[in-house]
């Protein structure tokens, strides 16, 4: 028994050993000038969704000069940068992905002086984090390029366009690219602001909701802006409706079981005047939900269903007609519960507390989902916050992330590399 004792603890010490001299060969210092450099071009360079040719002509001539990749095209998505390492040795396919488009932002509004690096594009913005999600996955490809002897299988590094617009993850997954390069298991991370630089997170389930894009259209009669009730002061009755749609949820659906959130996102009308009231308006937003919105049920009709029952109803109260337009966004983002223990276990004698697993829900939808629908997958957090950096909120002008981020999530990419696929 004693024997037994002690091989078991020789074999554990042997584990943790191994996990351990893997992250100590991993060299990530050595990669990081190439990281921050990439981070700093990226985000001074923003492009939008389907239009990143600088992003691919500078991630593609640092992954050529590499001499260690293959590269593999989807059609669809001629700024996306896949890359193939073999290492030679026996072992499973894992991909790794990030993002490579910036967003738009509102009219008149630019990123903010005080912010280095910032972007050199008037309107165009990398305020998501996919600049440095891609920078440091660059840098794990980097290490993956020197330190193959050390890994095994195939790693597909995937260097994704238009996350933030239509196409990029569901297209890349249409194309059979995943199952054409047999990927076992495929990881990314995401920024997270105000969750502290050097922390990790990872939640089992469907820690994020999937996307609806609705438009509400409204047809009435036209009227001079002295005498509304000679039509149906049409902009004034997608105002009522707007309250609607926003307060839907509580009212029309079981919150607590299924949770909703309706985002009223445009309103515009159709008058060139301000002396006439508008024939038509419409509404745009999203629908955020964990459950498939357009499912009717024999005893309980969809949430679309019901949400134009309700609109035509209150509509015709007042002489409009109502059309509703619902069309899918990204699934829900499903953790694979096959990954997440093993994935775990082998990451926490490397991370300790700062790999935290909390049980979260949020209505944020992400186009990694589609991936998630494809094959065994898992979404990380990475924290970005320090210093009075890495605060602004995800989307907003004020978004930034403190530069030691940069490293410590290609720490975990590294780290991701060598446990592979574990079942």
């Amino acid at each position: 028994m004693v024997i037994a004792r002690w091989l078991l603890a020789v074999m554990v010490c042997a584990a943790l050993s191994s996990a351990a001299d893997a992250r100590s060969l991993s060299d990530v210092d050595r990669v990081m000038p190439a990281v921050q450099n990439a981070y700093r071009f990226l985000h001074e360079n923003p492009e939008v969704g389907l239009k990143e040719t600088r992003a691919h002509d500078y991630i593609l001539s640092a992954l050529e000069g590499l001499h260690a990749f293959t590269f593999e095209t989807v059609p669809k998505l001629p700024t996306a940068v896949i890359a193939v390492l073999d290492t030679g040795r026996e072992g499973p396919t894992v991909g790794l992905r990030s993002e490579l488009d910036a967003r738009p932002l509102d009219s008149g509004v630019t990123e903010p002086l005080s912010h280095n690096p910032r972007s050199h594009v008037d309107g165009i913005m990398h305020n998501c984090g996919h600049d440095a999600h891609a920078a440091m996955l660059l840098g794990a490809a980097m290490y993956a390029a020197t330190h193959h002897r050390q890994l095994r299988g195939k790693l597909v590094f995937i260097f994704q366009p238009a996350e933030e617009v239509k196409g990029g993850a569901d297209d890349i997954v249409a194309d059979g690219l995943l199952q054409r390069l047999g990927v076992q298991a495929l990881y990314a991370q995401h920024s997270v602001p105000g969750l502290p630089v050097g922390t990790v997170s990872l939640s089992p389930g469907t820690p994020m909701a999937g996307s609806w894009y609705y438009t509400l259209k409204l047809a009435g009669r036209a009227s001079h802006a002295a005498a509304p009730y000679q039509g149906t002061d049409t902009a004034v009755v997608a105002a009522r409706l707007i309250s609607e749609l926003a307060t839907f949820p509580a009212h029309g659906v079981d919150i607590a079981n299924s949770p909703m959130v309706i985002g009223v996102a445009k309103v515009s009308s159709m008058s060139n005047t301000l002396n006439a009231l508008p024939t038509e308006a419409s509404v745009e937003g999203t629908i955020r939900a964990f459950d498939d919105i357009q499912v009717d049920r024999p005893d309980t009709p969809g949430v679309v269903t019901q949400l134009r029952q309700r609109l035509s109803g209150l509509a015709g109260v007042y002489g409009v007609t109502a059309t509703l337009d619902v069309e899918p966004g990204s699934p829900p983002t499903q953790n694979s519960d096959a990954l997440f223990g093993p994935v775990v276990d082998r990451l926490r004698p490397l991370w300790n507390s700062s790999l935290q697993t909390p049980f979260y829900r949020g209505m944020f939808s992400e186009d990694f989902a589609f991936y998630t629908a494809a094959t065994p997958s898992l979404y990380f957090g990475l924290g970005v916050a320090k210093d009075g950096l890495g605060n602004g909120a995800i989307h907003s002008a004020d978004f930034t992330i403190h530069p030691d981020a940069l490293r410590v999530g290609t720490q975990l990419l590294v780290d991701l590399m060598h446990i592979g696929a574990p079942r």
